[in-house]
């Protein structure tokens, strides 16, 4: 059995704290396709770049993202691909409450 490791819990809160902004999950749902400099997130997401920079360094803080800079660009990568995995578990538990609710 595992011990309560309040620490654990501490970053595990954090880590889910910065994926609770929508702006951020959309920021991982685009890089799940391919790595994207951060003018391209900007205009996809349709947010001025420093509003993506942001949050690209909170993503990258917890793990979720690498950004490497390639000359005059900074290349954005999911660096845990696993976190979609819980993006499709969160669209399960969705459409089941919308389907008890109906």
């Amino acid at each position: 059995m595992e011990t309560f490791d309040s620490q654990l819990i501490k970053e595990q809160a954090e880590f889910f704290k910065v994926l609770g902004n929508p702006h951020r999950l959309g920021i991982v749902n685009v890089l799940k396709l391919r790595p994207w400099c951060v003018c391209e997130l900007a205009a996809e997401l349709e947010l001025n770049k420093s509003a993506v920079s942001k949050h690209l360094s909170l993503l990258k803080k917890v793990g979720i993202i690498d950004m490497e800079r390639k000359g005059t660009q900074v290349l954005c990568t999911l660096k845990t691909p696993c976190v979609l995995e819980m993006f499709s578990c969160s669209r399960k538990v969705i459409n089941q409450n919308q389907d008890a609710h109906q």
